[in-house]
């Protein structure tokens, strides 16, 4: 029964490109939602570039974690009472995570910092015992073994630490974290060829980030409400705001999903390291607006603070220029409609980063109404030529 049911993490040869995802993948996405909602709100309450930068810092931490959890059901999960016990593991530090946010956000990130070594000890172990089942694989956890290992020590180093010293190991924590699959990339490639074989994105594992984003969109819908439920006089103006605020999020949700839905990314490691870190910065710039929105519920009688508008103008932009990024990824060499859609949408969204930097640059003194439909005008450009690309794509082969 043991040899059943404990049984040791899937091989990296054998793992499935062509899989569905499990239900314990999705009940893992689940538990993020409460440590988004605490950066997102932390940023709503203090929304400026001080205060931003430290949730950033924290929101690295969360998706670095989800990252180390989602690559390991991907390379070596199975359905076995081993992994389901250590995703809960994984699960209850989390919850964690999201408890102690707000007190790690006042100055006391003792139990944030515990709740992360957790984790990060979950991780170590995973990694470890891969290569204790699978000796071949030794080489290539090395390099995340040693940086996890390293980052973990600093971690634990900063609980005994006076607060000015923890944001620094907090930054060369994050730091080593990261570099270990960039100072692996080389060798996990040539590794990977002397077996014959190419590293490859699973379609799965490109539906996890596209779950992750709608975990970040939807806090953005959930600031819109919170913030809107709020006003005690619901105006024709009000309403109106609401709506173009909800419109946002469905095109920034169009954007995103009709440039990666159902689609593959280029072979090799590389390519997906780099879609990783994209996402980092797409992810970080949605939940900074989503934050943001519900913050203009208090300026409905005033002009939009300069700080905020830059900001509710900026992100948007990063956001698009993400995704100028993530298009050049996409694998279209088979598919000359989706090169075509790619090739079109990812112009605009160019055209629109630079009208908006443009925007957050020479203006000011904004309602909420003006600079909402605004965005609302220039999201909408990349969005209705990539609509329009994709129907004359489809008339034309009707025609044929």
């Amino acid at each position: 029964m043991k040899k059943t049911w404990w049984q040791p993490p899937a091989r990296f040869e054998d793992r499935q490109n062509e899989r569905r995802i499990s239900w314990l993948e999705l009940f893992y996405d689940l538990v993020y939602v409460a440590c988004i909602g605490q950066v997102t709100s932390h940023i709503a309450a203090h929304p400026d570039g001080h205060h931003i930068g430290y949730a950033a810092l924290f929101f690295v931490f969360i998706y670095w974690s989800w990252i180390n959890g989602t690559q390991y059901y991907e390379l070596h999960g199975n359905d076995t009472v081993r992994t389901r016990w250590f995703f809960f593991l994984q699960m209850l530090a989390v919850g964690a995570v999201a408890i102690s946010a707000p007190a790690a956000f006042q100055g006391n990130g003792f139990a944030f910092t515990v709740s992360f070594l957790v984790i990060q000890g979950v991780v170590i172990y995973l990694l470890a015992s891969v290569s204790f089942y699978d000796r071949s694989h030794i080489r290539l956890s090395a390099p995340f073994l040693f940086c996890y290992g390293a980052a973990f020590a600093i971690l634990f180093i900063s609980l005994f630490c006076p607060p000015p010293a923890v944001l620094p190991l907090y930054l060369l924590a994050i730091v080593i974290n990261m570099a270990a699959p960039v100072l692996s990339a080389r060798y996990f490639s040539k590794a990977l060829a002397s077996r014959g074989q190419q590293f490859s994105a699973s379609p799965a594992l490109i539906e996890r980030f596209g779950q992750f984003t709608i975990i970040v969109l939807a806090e953005s819908i959930l600031s819109t409400v919170s913030g809107f439920s709020s006003v005690s006089v619901r105006t024709l103006l009000v309403w109106t705001v609401f709506g173009l605020s909800v419109c946002i999020a469905f095109l920034l949700w169009s954007l995103y999903f009709d440039m990666t839905n159902e689609q593959e990314l280029k072979r090799g490691y590389r390519s997906y390291q780099f879609f990783v870190f994209v996402h980092l910065v797409l992810l970080g710039a949605l939940g900074v607006f989503g934050a943001c929105l519900k913050n203009l519920a208090e300026h409905f009688d005033m002009t939009v603070p300069v700080a905020l508008s830059r900001i509710m103008v900026i992100s948007p932009a990063v956001f698009l220029a993400a995704m100028c990024l993530i298009g050049r990824l996409i694998a279209t060499e088979d598919d000359p409609q989706t090169k075509n859609y790619l090739r079109q949408v990812t112009r605009w969204n160019g055209v629109v980063v630079l009208l908006l930097a443009a925007v957050a640059v020479f203006s000011k003194d904004w309602s909420v109404f003006t600079l909402l439909f605004t965005l609302f005008i220039l999201l909408a450009i990349p969005v209705a030529v990539g609509i329009v690309t994709w129907l004359r794509h489809e008339d034309h082969a009707s025609g044929q």
